[in-house]
C-alpha cells in the first residue's frame, strides 16, 4: 500500500487505467447532466479528448475504442489510396473532425463523442503534424493530475 503521492502528480498515484475510469464517470454523468455537474457542449468535447488520451496510455480494456475506431477507418480506406472516397488520408480526417466541432450544432453527448474520436484520430495524424499538439497537451495534462 502506497500512503505518498507519486512525486509531481497533484492528485497522488492514480495510474492511466485509474485516470480512464474517473474521466469516463465524469463524462458520463456530465453528459447526462443528472446531478451537481453537467457538462456543455465545449467541455464535453475537452473532456472526451482527454478520457481518449488516457485510454491509449491505459491499454487493457481502454484500447477498444481506438480499436474500433482504427477498424472502421480502415473499412473506409482511410490512408490505403483506394477506399470509396478516393485517396482520404489521416489528415484529412482530423481536418474534418475540426470542421465538424467548430460547425456542427453541438449538444454535450455529440461534443463528447466527437472528443473522443478527435483523441484517437488526431495523434493517429502523426508526430510532428499540427495534430500532434492537442494530444501532447493532453498527455501533459494527464500526466500533471496523476498519471
Amino acid at each position: 500500500m502506497y500512503l505518498a503521492a507519486a512525486e509531481g502528480a497533484a492528485l497522488g498515484a492514480l495510474g492511466a487505467g485509474g485516470l480512464s475510469l474517473v474521466l469516463t464517470a465524469l463524462l458520463v454523468l456530465g453528459v447526462k447532466g443528472k446531478g451537481r455537474v453537467k457538462l456543455k457542449d465545449n467541455p464535453a468535447i475537452i473532456c472526451g479528448f482527454i478520457a481518449s488520451t488516457a485510454f491509449s496510455a491505459a491499454g487493457q480494456i481502454w484500447a477498444n475504442p481506438e480499436r474500433i475506431a482504427s477498424q472502421g477507418l480502415t473499412g473506409l480506406g482511410v490512408g490505403t489510396g483506394s477506399g470509396p472516397f478516393g485517396n482520404v488520408g489521416m489528415g484529412a480526417v482530423a481536418s474534418l473532425l475540426l470542421v465538424l466541432i467548430l460547425c456542427w450544432e453541438m449538444s454535450p453527448l455529440r461534443g463528447a463523442i466527437l472528443g473522443l474520436i478527435a483523441g484517437i484520430v488526431w495523434p493517429a495524424a502523426g508526430d510532428g503534424t499540427i495534430w500532434a499538439v492537442p494530444s501532447e497537451l493532453g498527455a501533459a495534462i494527464l500526466m500533471m493530475i496523476g498519471g
